[in-house]
């Protein structure tokens, strides 16, 4: 019979750390019980269907899977298994010096994974093996905050992040598991400079750091860092050279079409392409709520395993549902339609449900401003349409078929025309702004430009 495994969850969405509660993976169901404190305090619950308003005393429970095997909204938390996760590569290095051999593949090392860095990550929960190394913890951020300069044992991590050795190390681990250069690192010495740097999914090398907005050269620094700005840090590798020129141009046409859009900062240094997109969930330094639609859709569905398991055009339904217990935006279900046109029209096929996210608590719910927009359709091997699947049968074309997926989201004829034709004209520019990208591979820009011009000619068929 398996062990039981326990960890706690803390937040700091009150201005403070507090415990939220005690989380447990027995068998095939985990569970999570809030502390009586943090229930009468009536704050965010650690998921936006798991919360105390809905649960009251009551345990949270969830049947886990080999697909989901911990509650959906902690998956964020574990680095995923992917050739260029640096988290996941970071945390093994740390976990094979501290065991003295090979992680063994399995539950108990993706725990370990877990509780090694489930904290301090996008949101506003924190995760810790208990409640010892949560005070620990936050007690050494908040030693950072007042001195100005995170402190380790001998220098402070915003000076030792600068120095000489901890900025080789960095750019050694960069260019050994991005760019595939054999070159050794110390694992303890990017622990240092950085913290144990929390998991950020999808295929493209991604940190939590903080930087100098306008710096020239880049210099990164732990997140939360004083008078340095939280980002989501993206390293580029060789496989998708421009793919961070093109997201950056995505994310300026995004801008252009009206919609909220966080600022971001391009950085080039030794061989290594990045881009630094702006961290918009934390307010004044407090975390907000981040939850990923296929977190919300999976908590509140168990038969839900995987993207596969909707279909696009029951989204509309989703939001429907959902409004009935989270207090939100009316319009919220067109804005999504809107951002599938976009995607549709710039190339972009892997707007996925962990690539649409909700921010807030039951009474304060909102879509987050767009992220990850990138174009990935101009690789062959990601030629999708849509990351989530959608059936055409019965439809012209797919040109048809998302004419009328406006209907599932609930808007009139005359809406979606609306749509369609302010979408049409804000991407008006796009091929011609995709082909000045120089450092795109030609073979890449005219691939991206040929889907892009038939996509528009055929909903431009479609809407006459």
């Amino acid at each position: 019979m398996a062990r039981n495994r326990h960890a706690v969850i803390w937040t700091q969405c009150g201005g403070t750390p507090e415990k939220m509660g005690d989380l447990v993976l027995s068998g095939e169901m985990i569970s999570f019980t809030y502390t009586k404190e943090y229930l009468a305090a009536g704050r965010h619950g650690f998921c936006l269907l798991g919360d105390g308003a809905i649960w009251g005393s009551d345990t949270v429970t969830y049947p886990v899977s080999e697909r989901i095997p911990v509650f959906p909204r902690l998956l964020t938390l574990i680095p995923g298994n992917n050739l260029h996760n640096l988290q996941r590569r970071h945390y093994l290095d740390i976990l094979r010096a501290r065991l003295g051999r090979e992680p063994p593949p399995g539950p108990e090392t993706e725990w370990q994974l877990l509780v090694m860095g489930g904290h301090g990550g996008i949101g506003h929960i924190d995760l810790f093996a208990d409640d010892i190394a949560a005070e620990a913890w936050y007690r050494s951020a908040s030693r950072s905050s007042r001195n100005g300069q995170g402190q380790t044992a001998t220098e402070s991590l915003s000076t030792q992040s600068q120095s000489t050795q901890s900025r080789s190390q960095l750019w050694r681990m960069l260019k050994r598991h991005v760019l595939n250069e054999n070159l050794d690192f110390d694992p303890q010495v990017i622990e240092a400079a950085l913290g144990p740097t929390p998991s950020v999914g999808g295929m493209i090398p991604k940190l939590l750091v903080s930087v100098t907005p306008g710096d020239l050269q880049p210099n990164f620094y732990p997140p939360g860092t004083p008078d340095k700005t939280d980002v989501v840090l993206k390293v580029e590798p060789p496989e998708y050279t421009g793919l961070l020129d093109l997201e950056a141009l995505c994310l300026d046409m995004h801008r252009e079409a009206g919609f909220e859009v966080p600022a971001c900062h391009h950085y080039q240094a030794d061989g290594l392409y990045f881009l630094a997109v702006e961290r918009f969930d934390r307010a004044e330094g407090v975390p907000i709520p981040m939850e990923s639609m296929f977190s919300v859709i999976a908590t509140g569905d168990h038969h839900f395993r995987e993207t596969g398991d909707i279909l696009l055009d029951e989204l509309g339904a989703v939001f429907d549902r959902l409004a009935e217990v989270v207090r939100l935006a009316e319009e919220t279900g067109e804005q999504v339609y809107r951002r599938l046109l976009m995607a549709l029209l710039t190339g972009n096929g892997d707007l996925h449900l962990d690539n649409m996210a909700l921010l807030g608590g039951l009474n304060d719910c909102r879509l987050t401003p767009v992220y990850d927009p990138a174009p990935m359709r101009a690789w062959p091997r990601h030629n999708l349409v849509s990351a989530i699947p959608f059936d055409p049968s019965g439809y012209k074309d797919h040109g048809a078929f998302f004419i009328a997926l406006g209907r599932s989201f609930g808007l009139s004829k005359d809406r979606i025309r609306q749509h369609i034709d302010d979408t049409l004209a804000a991407t008006e520019s796009y091929t011609e702004r995709v082909m000045q990208l120089k450092r795109v591979p030609l073979l890449q820009r005219r691939q991206l430009v040929t889907i892009v011009e038939t996509e528009r000619q055929l909903l431009e068929k479609q809407r006459r």
